[in-house]
């Protein structure tokens, strides 16, 4: 089989994104899919001639990746396969946020995201033929079974934080010769460090009499109208039919395809707020730059605030005796 390293040059389409820690959404988890922590490995190679269906269905609980293939002829595959549950849901941590209406910062818990990576890399060739087999010494074997199916190649990669997907499929197709690289990551932020987002689908085909279709989709997670009103509607549903990118490619006949995708979202750590009188968190020494700077606030630490105020008193204020002693 062909070196899975080999590199290739592709048409490219790159879309980066920053959003905050609320980002996630109604598509936060793989639906039914718990956070088991966990590594798993796979690789094959496999040359012959025949009937082939293959079904593979990669999970983590916020990335999934299904590859599936069927075929009469002769075929050359290979695939290497990797997918890490790393962390689960299991801590949290807190930050002081302004809720709607306070005054004073509310200390909020906040969940650390779970944490998974799935890869896939596959190279095929693969030529369609009717494929005639006798079973056994039976029925099946003075009656020979002829398989005549056409070729069909089905790769989906879908991040449910981010709400993306991206697919290749090939159907119908008499010759295929095909390279496909998926990656998803999904890293939660933390309380000191940014999370990240990563979907990527690199595509090489060459396809003979098929059909080709390529799609990319990235819902809009928005909840609310523009008018401040909670949607009336499914938010899932309005998310893709108001998404933010959608593509789709169909090519039929003979083609030589090129193809590179590529979402990364930065999954903003939550901001823990400020004090109104920072100094109180942990001496005047610990107050931000930002709030030092600000007019006065150092003359009420240094007490020069309080002697600039006592000059202006009338009758004069002497500031280092009792002004209202008390009788005796």
């Amino acid at each position: 089989m062909r070196s899975l390293k080999k590199n290739v040059l592709m048409a490219s389409l790159v879309v980066i994104l920053v959003v905050g820690s609320s980002y996630a959404g109604p598509w936060d988890l793989n639906p039914g899919k718990e956070a088991l922590k966990h590594t798993h490995h796979s690789e094959g190679d496999v040359t012959g001639e025949g009937f082939v269906m293959v079904y593979q269905n990669i999970n983590t609980n916020n990335l999934s990746a299904v590859e599936y293939m069927h075929g009469s002829g002769s075929f050359d595959v290979a695939d290497i396969i990797d997918s890490a549950q790393k962390t689960t849901h299991g801590s949290y941590y807190y930050y002081q946020s302004l809720s709607t209406g306070k005054i004073v910062p509310e200390w909020k818990q906040q969940w650390t995201g779970a944490n998974s990576e799935i890869k896939l890399t596959r190279q095929s060739d693969m030529t369609q033929s009717p494929m005639t087999f006798a079973y056994g010494t039976g029925w099946y074997a003075s009656h020979p079974i002829t398989y005549n199916s056409l070729l069909k190649d089905r790769t989906v990669a879908k991040s449910y934080q981010e709400g993306s997907m991206m697919l290749h499929q090939l159907e119908y197709a008499r010759g295929f010769v095909g390279d496909v690289a998926v990656e998803l990551n999904c890293t939660g932020p933390t309380e000191t460090k940014n999370g990240y987002g990563l979907a990527s689908m690199n595509l090489e085909d060459k396809v003979i009499q098929g059909t080709v279709h390529v799609a990319e989709l990235l819902t809009n997670p928005q909840t609310y109208k523009s008018d401040g009103k909670k949607l009336s509607k499914s938010s899932k549903v309005l998310g893709v039919k108001g998404a933010l990118i959608e593509i789709d490619e169909n090519y039929i006949g003979n083609f030589d395809i090129q193809r590179n995708m590529k979402l990364e979202v930065t999954k903003s750590k939550a901001v823990t707020m400020d004090d109104w009188l920072p100094c109180c968190m942990g001496g005047f020494f610990d107050v931000p730059d930002y709030s030092k700077a600000n007019k006065g606030q150092i003359g009420i630490f240094d007490c020069t605030c309080r002697e600039t105020s006592l000059s202006t008193f009338k009758p004069a204020w002497n500031g280092t005796t009792a002004q209202f002693t008390t009788g005796k």
